[in-house]
């Protein structure tokens, strides 16, 4: 597989709250050639990113979808069921980003290892959707999580089928870092942070110069690029007219984050491989 160069940006306008406002801007983003748009960051959260990602899903066909979430106010239960079921709405395309903003130390690292948990209490192959039988699972592959760690307590089994990816994908910002040593993407600065992760986004503005950056890449110092979004509607069409190229290969693919940027499921993050499988025909 061809390493891929990953595109990401975050956005924190108050007006992508508002549908007339955020449909251009989710279109612009797909335009750009972005894998992934975070909603929120740490410190400018006006929106609820979980329920935007909801929204989103059926508006867009390639664009990763990160929801920001907060571990002072958030439960990993409800975490957990919600982007469960937005990652079937999206076809394997949700993320999320945990931040410790507000929380007690080792609360954010607490939440990522209940979801984790509930997750996993599902079999990749639970699912049988067999209409001549009526039978919808196989009650035997869900199994009661038991997670019990020093802020957060949950039995489960969570009431939503194990995502399509297995995990969505967990991204952590060198910014505001967390202590997880499996992250799928961390985002980093020139002197900031660099959290543990299997790939990682340099922090840039739309006006770097591309090459350097590119040569970056295939020295493997970094696996792609993170915008941070100010102005989305002037930003992105500036991203996409000078940074496209980079992800043109990749322009029309879809579905599996996982599959198209090369992500699998930490070993230490899962006890099964993969993401749920939906029988054919059912």
């Amino acid at each position: 597989m061809t390493r891929p160069f990953i595109l990401s940006a975050s956005i924190a306008e108050a007006t992508f709250a508002v549908p007339e406002t955020a449909a251009p801007i989710l279109r612009a983003a797909e335009a750009a050639g972005l894998d992934l748009l975070v909603m929120g960051r740490s410190g400018m959260r006006p929106f609820d990113a979980q329920v935007l990602l909801a929204w989103a899903a059926p508006m867009t066909s390639r664009l990763g979808l990160v929801a920001t979430v907060p571990a002072s106010n958030a439960h990993p239960f409800h975490v957990a069921r919600a982007l469960s079921a937005i990652d079937f709405l999206s076809a394997g395309r949700t993320g999320w980003s945990v931040i410790p903003e507000g929380a007690e130390e080792g609360m954010a690292e607490d939440m990522v290892g209940a979801a984790r948990a509930l997750w996993d209490g599902w079999g990749s192959d639970t699912l049988i959707l067999d209409k001549a039988s009526g039978r919808y699972l196989d009650a035997a592959k869900v199994h009661a999580s038991n997670y019990e760690g020093p802020f957060f307590k949950v039995a489960g089994p969570v009431n939503a089928m194990r995502p399509p990816l297995g995990h969505p994908l967990l991204v952590v910002d060198g910014d505001d870092p967390i202590a997880i040593s499996d992250a799928d993407l961390a985002l980093i600065g020139e002197d900031g942070a660099a959290p543990a992760a299997t790939k990682r986004l340099l922090k840039v503005s739309p006006e770097a110069d591309v090459a350097s950056l590119v040569a970056r890449f295939e020295a493997a110092e970094i696996d792609g690029l993170h915008f941070t979004l100010t102005d989305a509607a002037a930003q992105l069409p500036e991203i996409g007219a000078r940074f496209a190229s980079l992800v043109k290969d990749r322009a029309n693919e879809a579905g599996d984050l996982r599959r198209r940027l090369g992500l699998p499921i930490p070993q230490t993050a899962s006890n099964q491989p993969g993401g749920a499988v939906i029988p054919e025909n059912a």
